[in-house]
C-alpha cells in the first residue's frame, strides 16, 4: 500500500501570485473606470436625446406644445440654473389657449415624463428658459435664444455636483438642438470646457 503526499502551494509561489493579480488590477482598475465613466456618459446623451424627440413627436401628434423644463423635485419647473443634470421634465398643453414656453402647472398642463438626478454627469445648457416644440414639431424661439446647447462632461469619483471634466479618457459631448429641430452631437475637443459655446 502506497501513501500519497499530498502537496499544497509554498510560501513563495503564493507571494508570486499575488503580486502577479496586484499588478494586472492596477492595470486593469482605472481602465475600468475610465470605460464605466464612458458608459454612464452615453447613456445621459442618449436619454436626452431620445427625450428630445420624443417631445417633438409628441408635439407633432397631439397638434400642442410640448416643453421641457429643468426641474430639481419632477413636479415644477427651476429655472434658477442651466444644469439639466439635476433632472427636467416634459409636459404638454393646448397651443389656442396658452402661448408657447410656459411654466408647467399641474392644473392646467399634461405632464409626459420625468427624468430624474444624473450625479455622475455633469448636463449645461445654454440657458436656463424652458424649451418648447410646437403644433408642427419645430422648437419655438425663447428670449434672443434659437439654438439650444447641451453639453454632457463625466464627473470625477466622488463628486455629484458641478460642472465635470473633459479629457482624453472620458471626452465630452455637445448636443445641439437647431431651429429646424436637428440635433447634432459633436464629440469636445480634449482639454475645451464643459460649458456651451453660445
Amino acid at each position: 500500500m502506497t501513501i500519497r503526499k499530498s502537496r499544497g502551494f509554498t510560501i513563495l509561489e503564493l507571494m508570486v501570485t499575488l503580486t502577479v493579480l496586484a499588478v494586472l488590477m492596477a492595470i486593469a482598475v482605472p481602465s475600468f473606470r475610465g470605460t464605466m465613466r464612458r458608459a454612464r456618459m452615453s447613456n445621459a446623451v442618449n436619454t436626452m436625446v431620445g427625450d428630445v424627440q420624443f417631445s417633438r413627436s409628441e408635439a407633432a401628434t397631439r397638434r400642442q406644445f410640448v416643453s421641457i423644463c429643468r426641474s430639481v423635485d419632477g413636479k415644477t419647473c427651476a429655472l434658477d440654473g442651466a444644469d439639466y443634470d439635476v433632472g427636467y421634465l416634459m409636459y404638454a398643453y393646448d397651443a389656442s389657449v396658452d402661448g408657447p414656453n410656459q411654466v408647467y402647472d399641474a392644473a392646467k398642463h399634461t405632464l409626459l415624463r420625468t427624468t430624474p438626478i444624473t450625479a455622475d454627469v455633469s448636463i449645461q445648457a445654454t440657458d436656463a428658459n424652458v424649451v418648447t416644440f410646437g403644433q408642427a414639431g419645430l422648437p419655438v424661439a425663447n428670449g434672443a435664444r434659437t439654438s439650444m446647447q447641451f453639453v454632457f462632461c463625466a464627473r470625477v469619483p466622488g463628486k455629484t455636483t458641478g460642472v465635470g471634466l473633459n479629457n482624453n479618457e472620458s471626452p465630452g459631448s455637445r448636443v445641439t438642438l437647431g431651429v429646424s429641430g436637428s440635433l447634432v452631437n459633436t464629440k469636445l475637443v480634449s482639454g475645451a470646457n464643459c460649458l456651451p459655446t453660445g
